[in-house]
């Protein structure tokens, strides 16, 4: 598996080859002359995408908010997309992408391409020219496609195209994702027979550029072209997948995209999860350790499939930093996705945390389930503290080594292959030079694993508190109980 190598470089003017591209290509005389690449063209080699030299390519990133979408949160302090361009491309800050994908929103039949390119497409392309990265430009429609009312038509694509391919279809850092997600008719061959014209279309100025290619039904049916392909010599196939699809077995991934990928080249341009709560929603619903792990095995596994995970902001669903830019870990996905770009062990949040090793007291104890195995990091059934039958209200008290700041809580419990046992209502409380105050009240928790917000300084002690241990009418009304990870 090959990254590609992003070098620092200084910034590049705009080329003098306007001239020559209007002459060629019949670009709009106001149309924005495209800066001079500055990473390796990128071709298309049976399910692999490669470099000039034959090195495969996995192209690893995040995607950013439309910036013509950056201030629709009044409340998020929202940061300019060139800020975040740079934070993602980022090796000393420890983000690491090499690729950027750029959605394009608000486009429409009449659109004034020119002014629309000029403020939200030309300075980010520069950009990442100067990063030395890979930007996709993500024409981000979501919504039907053909003649119907309301649905996307050909012409509406085909023109933004026949603009945009000429003036970027020379530089090298450049991607084009050709349709986000259309959604309806859910027929690949219908698709295909929409979207063909288009590619063929943009090859005209475009004839090298890295394609992507979305499918109906949100970009999930790519396996269509596994036996009616787009027909192109460079274009890859996209995939969005959320935890509203199912857990991430690799026989449900296998069944997505991984057996396609197996043919054709894949790149899954949206996945993303967050917990329940304000941060997601019924499609992006998920944990760190139940989704985003079994994930990224399958993905490591499969390294000719390239990824951008989705998105890297404060506000849109399912964001990775919380609405003062501190970027969320435990089983939300920022920290995972941070590590992940940084080529770091592919951990669940269950077993590294601030509070490994720590000292711990508990009500009762089932047979060996000591409380100790509260904090060992040992997230396996084995590894569980299990409060014993009778125990009204098994109780757990982890003591720091020492003061710190507590951001959050993970609290995880259950057992494999058991349906309702994971508590259902517990209180945590944390203790401080104050004394003790009571930090959260959960009930009718379904969630093995439960993040629970704290935001507490000074904290040397935390309590979990179990009133309701299982919903399970045919198991014994006991806590268990894998971790309690602090998290600072």
């Amino acid at each position: 598996m090959f990254r590609p190598h992003r070098s620092r470089r200084v910034a590049f003017a705009l080329t003098g080859l306007v001239a020559t591209v209007l002459a060629l290509a019949a670009v709009p005389a106001t149309a924005t002359a495209a800066p001079i690449g500055s990473a390796p063209a990128l071709q298309v080699d049976g399910n692999w995408i490669r470099d000039a030299n034959g090195n495969g390519v996995t192209l690893q990133g995040v995607s950013v908010l439309a910036p013509e979408q950056n201030d629709v949160c009044e409340y998020c302090n929202s940061r300019p997309t060139s800020e975040l361009i740079d934070l993602a491309a980022d090796a000393g800050a420890g983000w690491n992408s090499d690729v950027v994908r750029l959605p394009v929103t608000e486009i429409s039949s009449t659109t004034d391409l020119a002014a629309y390119d000029a403020q939200y497409i030309a300075p980010y392309v520069q950009q990442a020219v100067d990063l030395g990265i890979y930007i996709i430009i993500d024409l981000h429609l979501v919504r039907d496609y053909g003649d119907t009312a309301g649905a996307v038509p050909q012409s509406m694509v085909k023109r933004f195209w026949d603009y945009i391919a000429p003036i970027y279809g020379g530089t090298s850092n450049v991607i084009f994702e050709v349709f986000n997600e259309p959604i309806n008719p859910a027929d690949w061959n219908t698709w295909k027979n929409y979207i063909q014209p288009v590619v063929d279309s943009l090859r005209t100025a475009a004839p090298d550029t890295l394609l992507l290619m979305g499918s109906p039904q949100w970009s999930t049916m790519l396996n269509g072209a596994t036996t009616n392909p787009v027909e192109d010599d460079n274009l890859a196939y996209v995939y969005h997948i959320y935890p509203n699809q199912g857990s991430p077995t690799a026989a449900l991934l296998d069944a997505k995209f991984g057996n396609a990928a197996d043919q054709v080249p894949v790149v899954i341009t949206e996945f993303g999860w967050n917990p329940e709560g304000e941060f997601s929603d019924a499609v992006t619903r998920g944990t760190t350790s139940n989704w985003g792990v079994p994930f990224r095995e399958y993905v490591d596994a499969h390294p000719w499939i390239g990824w951008q995970a989705w998105i890297l902001d404060n506000f849109w669903k399912p964001q990775m930093f919380d609405y003062d830019w501190n970027l969320m870990g435990g089983e939300y996905q920022g920290q995972f996705i941070k590590s992940w770009l940084a080529g770091e062990p592919n951990v669940s949040p269950c077993q590294t945390h601030d509070a490994v090793g720590a000292s711990v007291q508990v009500s009762s104890v089932y047979q060996t389930f000591t409380g100790d195995n509260l904090t060992d990091g040992d997230c396996t059934d084995a590894g569980r503290w299990i409060s014993a039958i009778g125990d009204t209200t098994p109780t757990a008290t982890v003591t720091l080594a020492a003061a710190q700041d507590v951001s959050s809580v993970g609290v995880y419990s259950g057992y494999s292959g058991g349906t309702g046992v994971v508590l259902v209502d517990f209180t945590i409380e944390v203790h401080t030079s104050a004394g003790w105050q009571q930090v959260a009240a959960v009930t009718g928790n379904t969630q093995a694993a439960r993040d629970v917000p704290v935001g507490v300084s000074g904290v040397d002690q935390i309590r979990l508190v179990v009133t309701n241990p299982s919903a399970s009418t045919t198991e014994a009304k006991i806590a268990r109980v894998y971790e309690l990870a602090v998290r600072g």
